[in-house]
């Protein structure tokens, strides 16, 4: 998921919002840890790591997929993390995002 709101945030657009993706705790875990943050890019890792945890438990209550307003959040959050990203990070980070089933995210980066 972060792959592919780091994919829109590039596009500017949020019309994937609502394709059925569910943000989970093991998810975002998986993201940090296949990102391989250096120690320069961790603090920007905290914002996104918020937002996500916020859309996480909002899904778990409501039982509600992604919408337009948190894809708008995790994007805002995530861009300034996202220009700090080497390709290889970036490469990691979409298949991540492929093997989890949000091909339509990952595929628009």
């Amino acid at each position: 998921m972060l792959a592919g709101a780091l994919a829109l945030a590039m596009m500017g657009s949020s019309c994937f919002a609502g394709d059925g993706i569910v943000v989970n705790q093991s998810h975002i875990a998986q993201f940090k840890s296949v990102l391989n943050l250096t120690p320069e890019q961790e603090p920007y890792w905290h914002r996104v790591e918020a937002v996500l945890h916020d859309i996480a438990r909002r899904q778990e209550a409501a039982a509600v997929t992604l919408d337009a307003h948190a894809l708008r959040r995790l994007v805002s959050s995530a861009m300034p993390l996202f220009r700090r990203l080497d390709a290889e990070q970036k490469r990691d980070a979409m298949r991540l995002a492929r093997s989890l089933g949000i091909s339509s995210l990952a595929s628009a980066f």
